[in-house]
Parts: C-alpha cells; structure tokens; sequence
C-alpha cells in the first residue's frame, strides 16, 4: 500500500513540527522568551494522520500544521502515541513531570469526562458522519431506499435480501445504526470481515452493494486499493449532523494558555480555512455535501437565504 500506516511505536518524540520544518521560526530552537514546548500528540488513524518514510501527512496533520504556524512564538514537537495511551497520561498529569512542555492532540473529541483533565479549543474540525458508501454509478438502484429527503432508511437497506454487505467484525457505528447492525447481522446477505481495507476492494469487485464507512474513510481506502471506483456516500436518516472534534491540551495553565490563542485564532477565522483539508479527502459527490453542510454550520441563516428563491 502506497500510504500504508507505519508501525507506531509507543512513543516517538520529534524535535521540529512534521511539514514545518522550514518555517522560519522553527530556526529558533533555544528562545527563552517562547511560552513553551508544544508537544502535539498524534494517534495512528488515517487519513486524519498518515505516517510514511519519515513524513506525517492528512488532514488533521494539515490543520495541526496551519495552527501551528501561527502559534511561531511556541517551539512544536510531535510524539506518535496511541489516543489511549495519550488520554492516560493527560488524566495522571505526566505532562507535569516536563516543565515547559504542552502537551496537546488535534483530533479529540470532548466529553464531560475528559473536560476534568483537558482544556478544550472552540470547534476545529467537521466530519461527515457514518454512511452508506456505493459505486458512484449504482446511484439510481438505491432510490427505493431513499427517504423524501434523500437519506438511507437503513431498516429497510439491510433487510433487504439482494443487496448485500460486509461489516467489520467487531467496529462500532455508534448507536443508531450499531442496534440495525445487531438485528440484521446474521442475515445471509451480510458478510462478516476482519479489515475496514478489504471492503472497498470487495464493492469493486461487485462482491458487495455497500458498506458503512466514514466518508473520508472510504476515500482513502479507494485512493490506496481501487483508484479507478468512483464512490459516493449516501446520508443515513437519523445520521446527517456533522461530527466535531477540536484541539485538547493537558489542563495546566500553559495548557489553558494555549487553548486561549487557539481559540483568538479561531475566532478571527469564522469561515475555518483549515476544515478544506478534510474536504480535500472526500470523492467529489461527498465533497459538495460537506461544503453545504459546513456553510449551515458557519452560518444557518446565510445558508438559507442562499436556498430562498429570488423574486
């Protein structure tokens, strides 16, 4: 696989921000006047971060980069750790045993749980959520299963006896569509497999109708394993809102100190630049579905006024 995930080690500290290097207040290597060490944590999930020969790219790699470059008065460093790992560390505080040194992640999700430990910045990033990925040209054989508003009735999709799929034995799709799952999981027309890879070679070869997958996801998995398969993602009821996640940094006062500019950032930058890095991992179809979705989210009533036929 051409951007095959590298075996991550445990920890992996390195000196300079991936794909900053040349920026010119990376030079600065010893500042006594810089209010600290970033250290951005970054877990294995692709193609949020993809790690090859040395080099982390992706779209939150992409958008850790673009706040870090106007974060230059702070020296950046990048630690691979796995989000477990991570999330354990911030809870015990083992950020206090490195004075100095932030320790921050680009991609979490928050909780009131981890809110007790972390400081989080204001939204960041956006996802489509789960859906119901297809051969881009078998859009018309799925229009039965279309509710008035264009979205997968996923009831009456998985019990559906000729159109088949595959699932992930043992991945979780959230609740909605995890209790569909449960019900129809035994059904003939669902096969069970042990790699999220294997799906998108399985609807190119016909063995499949479709699967779930994040959008982003499936754009990957198409890029790397079947890059002649146009794909398109398909909206499930009940499953449309976008998904957030943001910048987290450990809950220290350096940390809160971070997350204040992160968020004077972010606030001078109401149409989020940054999220056109994930947009730049979706297939075209999917990609024209996060643009509208993000403009509601930015601003809902500009987002209908745009709808509104003129007189």
């Amino acid at each position: 696989m051409g951007l095959r995930m590298m075996r991550w080690r445990k920890y992996r500290a390195v000196s300079g921000l991936i794909g900053l290097v040349a920026l010119p207040f990376m030079t600065a290597v010893a500042n006594a006047d810089a209010p600290g060490i970033l250290t951005w944590a970054v877990p294995p999930f692709a193609p949020a971060f993809i790690s090859e020969d040395g080099k982390l790219t992706g779209y939150a790699s992409d958008t850790q980069n673009w706040f870090a470059a106007r974060l230059d008065d702070y020296q950046h460093e990048i630690m691979e750790v796995p989000l477990a790992r991570l999330l354990a560390e911030m809870r015990n505080g083992a950020a206090d045993d490195h004075p100095g040194h932030i320790r921050c992640s680009t991609t979490l999700i928050p909780t009131d749980e981890r809110r007790e430990y972390i400081s989080f910045a204001k939204t960041i990033l956006l996802h489509l959520p789960i859906s119901v990925v297809i051969r881009a040209e078998d859009e018309a054989i799925f229009k039965p299963f279309l509710d008035e508003e264009g979205h997968i009735q996923l009831g009456q999709l998985m019990a559906h006896g000729d159109m088949t799929t595959a699932l992930r034995i043992g991945r979780s799709y959230g609740t909605l569509i995890d209790n569909y799952v449960e019900r129809y999981r035994n059904a003939p027309q669902i096969m069970p497999v042990a790699d999220d890879s294997k799906l998108l070679k399985l609807l190119e070869l016909g063995r499949i109708d479709w699967t779930f997958y994040f959008p982003s996801e499936a754009e990957f998995y198409r890029r790397e394993i079947a890059p002649n398969q146009m794909i398109k993602s398909l909206p499930i009821r009940g499953n449309t809102n976008l998904l957030e996640a943001t910048i987290g940094c450990a809950k220290t006062p350096a940390g809160q100190q971070a997350i204040s500019r992160i968020n004077q950032i972010v606030d001078t930058n109401p149409d989020m630049p940054w999220t056109n890095f994930y947009a730049a991992w979706l297939s075209p179809q999917d990609r024209e579905w996060f643009v509208a979705a993000r403009a509601h989210y930015i601003d809902p009533k500009q987002f209908e006024a745009l709808l509104t036929p003129r007189k």
